[in-house]
Formats: structure tokens, C-alpha cells, sequence
């Protein structure tokens, strides 16, 4: 079976779907049978994962790529089946097509993502509905609201959780802790929280939370706020500059995977405060490194931090001010909370997506 991946989200600094795609193109391509290809408009910045093939061009704009020249360029590979990573199917192939479903808020909170993004989404979603052969969702979660929004899809879903590469696993090096603290929080303990700075994510509420520990507790960590600005992030910032704490929080910029990699292994907790997820692989990362984790009460998050986390609500500063408090001070907590982040992480592997969406492929070939 040849599979022909929509690889776009690898074309720039990658985020969730690019490690996503990169991550599912490698472990498909290391199953027996299949031969994978990552196609884009032009050549991506890395080499592909060992074993997976780079098609680029022609260089078009997005959307006119991906409905014209995408499905065209697969079939002169000789492509069985395409891999809608970015969720949008082509419309006009014959090909059977599977869309990854990573979440569903442009359509149910459009507010929350760039007019571009809605321009290339919600024009040709319905027409995905109706196109795809399979839908692979990153969770159950997921997966419900598309059965709930779109009831003459559910036969055609399946589950594939996100994987956490191996790479992520907890640091005994304390030299290397301090080094990060020097070089992200002027040398003090901090708080962290990883991700693209967007509406979603909420960040406002993590550092009103931040705000009530500090005047409560000077003493307490800083906060660190690592990931690219991202979409309607004006307000975001705004919000940081006017805080009486401003010198306490520490904008780490877009972290590449071994700069992640030493920010779990350094927080004294991870928070990831969102008002919704797909999946949530920064909380499955941090939980791999061992850090003590705080997540929203998003349906996502629950699913996958499990009773290796604390929750809070995500509109709620105040009781995601004591949800982190207690995993800073409270030792049986913080322990308890160290010891189970890793071994809940292990139950989700790229092998085990690759699996599922190898079955979903299948399903769509026949």
C-alpha cells in the first residue's frame, strides 16, 4: 500500500500537526507493506524520517495545492490512498482519502482561529464530510463531537491517539536543570507552559493564576511561556505587559523539540490551561519528563493526563491558582504526581496510532 501524506504543517517551524504528521509518516513507513510519500508545495526545511520519500511543487498557494496539485502529483507516485493530515480533503480525485481529524473548533468556536484559517477550512469541510472514506480522530474525545456535529459520518470513524516519542523521559542531569533556568527564567524555578500563544490556549488565565500565587507567595516560581505568537495574539501579550509581575514571566519563544525537552525536564510543573484540545501532546510530553502536571477540565485532557494530572476549569484563575499551588507544595501530591506522568504517557506510542490509521487506510482502500 502506498500512502500519500499531506505534509504541509512540516513546511514551517512544526507544531502539534507537524509532529504529528512527521511522527505518523515514520512509523507507517516502518510497518511492513507500506510505503509512505510527504507531499508539499515546496521542499521541506528537514529530511524526511528514514524510509519515507519528499515530493515538492509545485509551489501554489495552499488551498490550490492541496485540491489540485496534491492529488495529482500522489497519483503520478503511485499513491493507493491519501492521508489528509491537515483534515481538508481534496475534493476532485479519484483516490480514497482519510482526514485526520485533530479538533473540531472551527467549527464550533471559529473565534478562536485567523480568517485565513477558516478560509481554508470551512469552504471545503463540508465536502470532506461527505468525501472521506475514513476519518482517523487524535482521541475519543474527538471523535464523539464529530459522531455528535456530523451523525452520517460515525460509521466512518476511527481512533488513533497520538503518540509521545521515546526521546521524552524524565532528566537526572542537575546541571543541565540549572543551565535552563539560566537561560529561560534568570536562573529561578519556574512554571511552565508550552504551546502556540492563541485564544485557545488561555494564557490570560494562566497568568491571572500566576499573579494570585506571587501575592500570596513571593517566593514562588516564575512562569515561563514557551511557543511561536500565534493568530489574535495581540491581546495575549497586551495582557502580559500590563502585569504588576511582568518581570516574572518569561517569554521563551518557539521551542524546538530538544529545547522542550530540557523545559520539562527543568519546570517544577507543567500547566496546560486550554479551553478545548484535540489531544493535548504537550501534557503527554511533560508527563513523560516526569514534571508534575496541571490541565483544564477540557474532555481531551482528561482523556489523556488521566489520574496522572490535577484539573482545573479553564475559566476559573482562582481554582487553577490552587490546582498549581498544590502541585508545587504539597509533597505527596507532587510525588505522586512525578511517578505516574511517565508510565501514563507510555500508553500512547506512534506505533500504536500507526496501527490504527494503517487499519483505517486499509478500510479505505477496500
Amino acid at each position: 500500500m502506498k500512502v500519500a501524506i499531506d505534509a504541509r504543517a512540516l513546511m514551517g517551524a512544526p507544531t502539534g500537526i507537524g509532529t504529528y504528521t512527521r511522527s505518523i509518516a515514520r512509523a507507517l513507513a516502518a510497518r511492513q507493506g507500506i510505503a509512505v510519500g510527504l507531499f508539499a508545495p515546496r521542499a521541506l526545511p528537514e529530511p524526511p524520517p528514514g524510509g519515507v520519500s519528499a515530493h515538492a511543487g509545485p509551489d501554489l498557494p495552499g488551498l490550490v495545492w492541496t485540491q489540485a496539485a496534491f492529488p495529482r502529483r500522489a497519483s503520478a507516485w503511485g499513491a493507493d490512498v491519501l492521508l489528509a493530515a491537515l483534515t481538508i480533503a481534496p475534493v476532485l480525485t479519484r483516490l480514497p482519502v482519510v482526514s485526520v481529524v485533530h479538533d473540531l473548533t472551527p467549527v464550533t468556536h471559529p473565534g478562536w482561529h485567523a480568517a485565513r484559517t477558516l478560509a481554508g477550512f470551512r469552504p471545503f469541510w463540508g465536502r470532506t464530510v461527505a468525501r472521506a472514506a475514513r476519518f482517523v480522530c487524535v482521541s475519543q474525545t474527538t471523535a464523539e463531537e464529530l459522531a455528535r456535529l456530523y451523525p452520517g459520518a460515525a460509521r466512518r470513524i476511527r481512533v488513533a491517539p497520538n503518540g509521545v516519542d521515546r526521546e521524552f523521559t524524565p532528566g537526572t542531569d542537575e546541571r543541565a536543570r540549572e543551565a535552563t533556568r539560566e537561560r529561560f527564567a534568570a536562573g529561578r524555578p519556574f512554571v511552565l507552559y508550552l504551546g502556540t500563544l492563541e485564544p485557545r490556549k488561555n494564557v490570560p488565565a494562566l497568568v491571572e493564576a500566576c499573579e494570585r500565587l506571587w501575592r500570596e507567595n513571593p517566593d514562588r516560581p516564575d512562569l515561563v511561556l514557551a511557543g511561536g505568537i500565534g493568530w489574535k495574539a495581540g491581546p495575549i501579550l497586551a495582557r502580559i505587559e500590563r502585569s504588576d509581575f511582568r518581570q516574572r514571566i518569561h517569554l521563551a519563544g518557539y521551542a524546538p523539540r530538544p529545547t522542550a525537552l530540557d523545559l520539562y525536564r527543568a519546570a517544577e510543573a507543567f500547566v496546560y490551561p486550554s479551553f478545548a484540545e484535540g489531544f493535548g501532546l504537550p501534557l503527554a510530553e511533560a508527563m513523560a519528563c516526569g514534571a508534575p502536571c496541571v490541565a483544564s477540565t477540557a474532555e481531551a485532557l482528561r482523556e489523556v493526563g488521566g489520574e496522572a494530572a490535577l484539573y482545573a476549569p479553564a475559566s476559573d484563575p482562582a481554582a487553577l491558582a490552587r490546582a498549581i499551588a498544590t502541585a508545587l507544595e504539597d509533597p505527596a501530591t507532587r510525588a505522586r504526581l512525578r511517578s505516574s506522568g511517565p508510565p501514563r504517557a507510555a500508553l500512547f506510542t506512534w506505533e500504536g496510532a500507526a496501527s490504527a490509521t494503517a487499519a483505517a487506510l486499509e478500510e479505505a482502500l477496500a
